[in-house]
């Protein structure tokens, strides 16, 4: 290393040399603000120079900065006015390093860049199965209800068909994480996971590219059902792959990979999953409800389209929570004030189309992926806080009315299910729990 030192400095001197004589050194420097030393793992990736630019004689010049690579596994990608940004290819080999030399009209400044050997895993598992659910943004009510910055999937990477998050077949070994995507699930479409980089997060921050490392919402679970927590993991999804560099708390080195386009296959389903249709009915379903409970949680931009959501769940009877249970996802304009105007909800509503506008529109109903939970708009009756699936229907069509008089909301009902029987009625009552969980941190 010091023999590389010694030429380094034979180079400036040479260049100092080589420059123009008509300016002095002081008059146009080029100056390194990052680090001059930059260090990569085997797995390289990509690095930021940041420069500045000092010219003390009045005088006008059409130099440019230009940016060079001593070593073919460094690749300078842009340069623009105050940085270059450069990649560093993986390393399969021994540990090495380069040199990228910045150049303006005669001012020149390096940066060295080091890069690691590959690390070698104690094993590497293939995976032939890619499941998990897309939740949208968490809200965070332990936090006083924050809303995450990134947009929140559980995937799960398996030798075997996935079952859900509470469960796997037997004999199967999982490995399974809690990203934070910059981006949300495609609208009503396939749950694809965007590509980019993810990295463990021991601080559970819910920032994007991050993996929550909290040990019960990322870890392995082998075919005994033996959990164990990683100490760090580096996840880089692609359009045709996913390939995880794991290290457990033993500091035991797993590589994982997944070839395929990085999109969540539907669950196995023991139940209702699998039901088509999933209403319990053969027959119209009408309904009156004159005094109800209502809940009303307003959710900020909660499907990443630009508009907000206010979601509404109601029920017939607080107490011992029993009879008419309806819920729904309202979509509305950000001009409708958001939760300051605690009426916004109030509207005609149709069903959400993906090619249109989504204000004052409403998701079809459906039961998530990952347990089965009804989401978005539902008709349910309930018996001592207990949904019986025979007497559920998701809304699948139709139009909802929201109104609101003397402090009382209308919600009136001209929905189909998905059995195509007419869902009918009416649920008058009083909002007596409003909640704020908007982002307040993005």
């Amino acid at each position: 290393m010091k023999k590389l030192y010694y030429l380094f400095s034979l180079c400036l001197l040479a260049l100092s040399a080589c420059a123009e004589p008509s300016i002095e050194a002081t008059d146009l420097e080029l100056h390194c603000t990052s680090q001059s030393v930059m260090n990569f793992t085997g797995d390289g990736g990509e690095g930021v120079i940041e420069y500045t630019l000092t010219e003390k004689a009045t005088r006008s010049s059409a130099a440019t900065v230009t940016a060079t690579a001593d070593v073919d596994w460094i690749t300078i990608k842009s340069i623009e006015s105050d940085r270059v940004t450069f990649l560093v290819a993986l390393n399969e080999g021994s540990e090495r390093s380069g040199i990228i030399t910045l150049e303006y009209n005669g001012s020149y400044a390096f940066t060295m860049v080091e890069q690691a050997r590959t690390t070698m895993p104690d094993k590497t598992f293939v995976a032939t199965h890619l499941g998990g659910s897309y939740y949208g943004k968490f809200i965070d009510t332990d936090n006083g209800a924050v809303q995450t910055e990134g947009f929140n999937y559980h995937i799960i990477l398996s030798d075997m068909q996935t079952q859900s998050v509470q469960s796997k077949p037997e004999a199967a070994t999982e490995y399974r994480f809690d990203l934070y995507t910059p981006e949300c699930g495609e609208w009503n479409k396939e749950h694809r996971i965007p590509v980019g980089t993810y990295t463990l997060d021991h601080s559970s921050s819910g920032k994007a590219f991050s993996i929550d490392g909290n040990r019960n919402c990322s870890y392995m679970l082998t075919g005994n059902n033996v959990s164990s927590p990683y100490r760090t993991a580096t996840m880089v999804v692609t359009s045709e792959s996913i390939i995880v560099d794991v290290k457990f708390l033993d500091n035991s080195v797993h590589r994982v990979e997944y070839y395929g386009e990085p999109v969540l296959e539907d669950f196995e389903w023991e139940t209702f999953g699998d039901i088509n249709p999933v209403s319990g009915y053969t027959s119209t379903v009408e309904f009156n409800v004159t005094d109800g409970y209502m809940y009303a949680y307003f959710r900020g931009d909660w499907f990443g389209t630009g508009d907000d959501v206010w979601f509404m769940h109601m029920i017939e009877t607080k107490a011992g929570f029993s009879g008419v249970y309806l819920l729904f996802n309202f979509i509305v304009p950000k001009s409708a004030g958001g939760y300051k105007n605690q009426t916004g909800f109030c509207g005609t509503y149709t069903l959400s189309d993906p090619t249109k506008s989504l204000e004052y529109t409403f998701p079809a109903g459906r039961l998530r992926d990952a347990d089965g939970t009804q989401l978005n708009a539902w008709y349910v009756k309930c018996v001592n806080g207990g949904i019986d699936m025979t007497t559920a229907a998701p809304i699948m069509d139709g139009t909802i009315t929201v109104s609101e008089s003397n402090g009382y909301v209308t919600i009136a009902v001209d929905g189909v299910d998905d059995a195509n029987n007419d869902i009918k009625g009416s649920f008058e009552g009083k909002v007596y729990e409003y909640d704020d969980q908007s982002a307040v941190n993005l």
